[in-house]
């Protein structure tokens, strides 16, 4: 695992947890490209394995009841 990241459904990031050495800037362009990917999926997709520049990434939407 080499991150875990947070956010909400309006793009608000609220949690970042990097455990590999990453430069700034990259940590910024993959927080931006993955809140693209997941805040532009479908509704009903709960769960998804995805793929963005030779990574894996599951996200997993929190349901409110």
């Amino acid at each position: 695992m080499r991150f875990m990241l947070l956010f909400s459904r309006q793009g608000k990031l609220r949690l970042q947890k990097w455990y590999t050495a990453t430069a700034e800037r990259d940590k910024k362009k993959m927080v931006r490209e993955l809140m693209q990917i997941v805040l532009r999926r479908l509704i009903n997709s709960l769960m998804l394995l995805c793929h963005l520049n030779h990574i894996e990434f599951i996200y997993k939407r929190n349901i409110k009841i």
